[in-house]
């Protein structure tokens, strides 16, 4: 093999290695996709334009050369093309009208070359030797050239003017870095075309360096994405280790404030009760804020390396905030049993309407007709029961309206809940895994009576019903 053709075969090679690497990145990493396929193309295009030019230097006719060397037309279009949208992501300065008008006019010329790869000539090439510095010499074409090889040349002039004019506009805004690597990556190319245009003058000895003028971008720009990417990756490894320091410092803080609880609930007459709001607190409510503000304190990294995925988890915060709220307003007024048996059912019951709204997102009609207090007792099994009601509403209804009514007088109450949800078969349906048997024995405590009413398909209707003890004796009496 001669030396021209293993140096030009090396150059291949390394262009080649590139593509291969950042196709692979491309197609793996959703960060920068466009950015890396556009740069493994130009590496594609370029290492096929070296490997069939040493193919077509090896002919030993111009019929064979120009057979061989039409193919040359296809890599020398990916090549230019990929590399103008590449520059054009990578600097950001993408005009489209340049962009889709270098990319037609551009096609049209490379393929009627292709077609017929005596175009670009006024007449019928001659094929002469290059002597090379180490006594070798590669055979090439040379003729007048018309408009279309003019054209050729100009369209890959403008390219590198739009390489410099992007790589400039980088530098100014600030990015002074990535704008040198690709400005540098271009000077090769300029030095090697300069020598090249001084050898065939006879100033100095020929070498062809302008083959290998882009290798220059290649190696710099695969350069400046691999430090990209190294700083993208440190960057993501440094927010993983900060969220695991803040996963492990909230967890110590919230099992700190979690005993906390439990030791002051402990030293309540109501210390069953008070265990139980702890463990809901930390099962549900503190989970969810905990949540919430994780997902708050990686979403502009999420946002930034992907706006879809972002806009899925500012979703996911928004309901996880919302849920929270609902909730803490009722555990919040359960924390204070004393508040809970002295306070009145058209307190309670609202605030049981407005956790679920907000929890679910259902709107509750609620209607209140009350003229006396009830008993303590009474007022809890109501609640209670309402709780129950709603909560199993909000698992397994499937409803989009929910109503509310309670109407007390005359030592009597009773409570109506209602939804236009899925409904169910009660006879075929498990009493334990609704909770109505929890429902029925708390009315059964305070001396009240239940009744559910539900058919698949028509929703369901909850009755709670309580007489005072001493309206009961006087209905015996009578």
């Amino acid at each position: 093999m001669s030396i021209y053709a293993a140096s030009i075969g090396t150059f291949a090679g390394i262009c080649l290695g590139y593509a291969f690497l950042y196709l692979f990145v491309g197609l793996r990493r959703q960060l920068d996709r466009r950015l890396n396929l556009f740069f493994a193309l130009f590496a594609f295009g370029y290492a096929g334009t070296l490997l069939i030019g040493i193919w077509y230097r090896s002919q030993d006719t111009v019929a064979d050369y120009l057979a061989v060397s039409r193919w040359d037309g296809l890599f020398i279009w990916l090549a230019f093309v990929s590399l103008n949208w590449f520059v054009a992501e990578y600097t950001e300065v993408k005009p489209k009208w340049y962009l889709w008008g270098f990319t037609a006019v551009f096609s049209i010329t490379i393929l009627a070359a292709m077609l017929n790869p005596t175009l670009t000539f006024v007449d019928m090439p001659v094929m002469t030797g290059i002597p090379l510095p180490w006594a070798e010499e590669v055979p090439t074409l040379t003729g007048e050239e018309n408009l279309w090889g003019i054209l050729l040349l100009l369209l890959q002039l403008i390219t590198l003017v739009f390489i410099v004019i992007a790589g400039v506009r980088q530098w100014r805004r600030g990015e002074k870095q990535a704008a040198l690597f690709l400005l540098a990556g271009m000077s090769w190319f300029i030095l090697a075309l300069l020598y090249e245009i001084l050898a065939e003058a006879g100033l100095w000895v020929y070498v062809p360096l302008a083959e290998t003028g882009f290798l220059g971008i290649a190696v710099a720009m695969s350069l400046q994405m691999a430090n990209q990417a190294i700083k993208a990756e440190e960057a993501l490894a440094t927010s993983e280790r900060n969220l695991e320091a803040q996963v492990h410092q909230r967890t110590a803080e919230l099992e700190q404030a979690q005993e906390k609880l439990i030791d002051q609930t402990r030293e309540s007459a109501v210390i069953g009760e008070r265990q139980r709001i702890a463990r809901d607190l930390h099962d549900d409510v503190t989970q969810t804020i905990y949540s919430a503000s994780l997902i708050a304190e990686v979403l502009p990294q999420v946002w930034e390396r992907s706006p879809a995925e972002g806009q899925r988890n500012l979703e996911k915060l928004r309901q996880l905030v919302r849920g929270a709220l609902g909730e803490m307003r009722t555990m919040l007024f359960e924390l204070r049993p004393s508040a809970l048996e002295n306070a009145d059912v058209e307190t309670l019951l609202p605030q049981l309407a407005d956790a679920f709204s907000g929890r679910t997102r259902i709107p509750v009609s609620v209607t209140m007709r009350s003229t006396s207090p009830l008993p303590p007792d009474a007022n809890v099994a109501f609640y209670r029961v309402a709780q129950e009601a709603l909560n199993n509403i909000a698992k397994h209804a499937d409803a989009s309206q929910v109503s509310l009514d309670f109407v007390q007088n005359n030592g009597q109450a009773r409570l109506t809940i209602a939804d236009n949800g899925r409904g169910f078969d009660p006879a075929a349906v498990s009493t334990e895994g609704l909770g109505l048997n929890i429902m029925q024995e708390r009315a059964a405590a305070s001396g009240a009576q239940l009744n559910i009413d539900s058919r698949p398909g028509a929703g369901t209707k909850l009755i709670m019903f309580w007489q005072a003890p001493e309206a009961v004796q006087k209905g015996v009496e009578s």
